[in-house]
Order: structure tokens, then sequence, then C-alpha cells
């Protein structure tokens, strides 16, 4: 009965997910100008991810938490198959922000929320802005920030993983940053890359985060990008196929 409940459970919060956007991304802006306090942003966008994930039900289960740095930045690296990939990941890592595309950043104050909260703007197709962003967030890594980067460029039809970009291992070279992977497993299952309404079907779905251990990229120069970078991507092959 309660997976039959699903359907309209999901379009009723459909319906009301945008002036909930909208007001989270108000406070966001809001408490941002008058306070300007990073402790303030990530709860702001913590709670508005846990809601996201309550309104849809979807449970987040962690796997390899111990994995996660908590006074250390890093580059988290994780396979991309769905929006609910960055509502799950904030709900439970602290001081994250994400690298997302620059289009995004044109919703009405949406977009002003990210980036007054610390949202990278990535445009896709002009990597010499990428990697100027990039540097400029370097900073940011040493104070203590990590970075969810999704390595494929784009969200992928499965959970099998689509080819590497540069992109992310310059930057955590650069920065000197640990890159954990992280393997996400049922995102899919939630929101596919061609569906528009959540959890259709079933009345709560699981989400499973996978944190591995760090890789250092210390022994690493940007020449030598594409040995990390086939590391990393041989470590999260194989832990998808567990």
């Amino acid at each position: 009965m309660k997976d039959f409940l699903s359907y309209p459970r999901s379009f009723l919060m459909v319906l009301l997910y945008p002036p909930i956007l909208l007001s989270f991304s108000f406070y966001g802006i809001l408490q941002n100008i008058l306070f300007n306090s990073r402790k303030l942003d990530n709860r702001v966008i913590k709670t508005w991810c846990q809601l996201t994930c309550w309104m849809f039900g979807v449970r987040v289960e962690v796997k390899g938490k111990e994995n996660i740095p908590q006074d250390q930045g890093a580059v988290l690296l994780f396979n991309h198959t769905s929006f609910f990939d960055i509502f799950s990941l904030h709900s439970v890592v602290s001081n994250l922000r994400f690298g997302a595309k620059i289009e995004l950043f044109n919703i009405p104050l949406f977009g002003t929320a990210m980036r007054r909260t610390g949202v990278l703007p990535i445009a896709r197709s002009r990597l010499e802005e990428v990697i100027k962003v990039y540097q400029d967030a370097e900073i940011r890594i040493r104070n203590g920030e990590k970075f969810a980067q999704a390595p494929e460029g784009t969200r992928q039809d499965t959970e099998e993983l689509g080819p590497f970009k540069s992109g992310p291992f310059i930057f955590a070279i650069n920065a000197h940053a640990p890159i954990i992977p992280v393997i996400i497993r049922g995102a899919h299952e939630v929101l596919d890359n061609h569906s528009f309404i959540p959890n259709l079907g079933r009345w709560h779905r699981t989400i499973t985060l996978e944190f591995l251990p760090a890789v250092s990229t210390d022994s690493y120069s940007v020449e030598q990008r594409s040995e990390l970078q086939k590391k990393i991507y041989e470590l999260m092959k194989n832990a998808l196929s567990q």
C-alpha cells in the first residue's frame, strides 16, 4: 500500500519543492549577507539536502565514514548518476561544496545562493576558466573545506563509470589535497538521468555512500595526472564491481 502511495507523495512533493528551494535560497543569501559565516552556510545546505531526502522517502546509508577527514580539506570524487548524489553527500558530509555546471547559476535566487555559499561554477567547455576557478579554491582546501567533483563530468545512465576528465585531478594535485573516492549506489533508482519525479513506485529507497581510503596526491605532478586518474578509476571501478 505504501508503495502505491509513493505516486501521490512524489507528485505532491514536486509541486511543493520550488517554493521550498526558493525559500532556502533566500534565507541562505540573507544569512550570508548578515553574518558571512561558513558554519551557517553549511547548516543551511545540510538542512536543505536532508529535507529533500526526507520529502521523497530517501534514506542514506554510509560506509567507510572513518575515511572522511574531519578537519582537513579534500577532494571527493564520486560516480555521478543522479541529482540525489548531491543531496545524499551533503546530508552526511560537513563543510562540503560542489562544482556545478555554470548554467545553474542563472537560476534566479538559487544561482545567487550558490555563489554566495561557495559552490564552484564549472564551465565544462572552457577548461582555462575551470582551472582558474580551481586555483581560486585551493586556499579554501588548505583552510579545511572539502569539494565534491564528478570526474565523469556529467550524469551517467548507469552506475558503470564513464571516462574521467582531467580537471578534478589537476585541482587536487595543485592543492596538495587528498582524494577520497566515493561510490554511490542507488541514487539513479531514486531519480535517473531521464526522470523528473523522484522515487516513484517505492515509499522508501536507500542510497548507499561508500567512502574509500584517501589517496595522497603529494607524489604526483600535474604532468603525471593521467597516472593518478587511472589509479582512481581502477579503485572506483573495482569497488563498484563488488
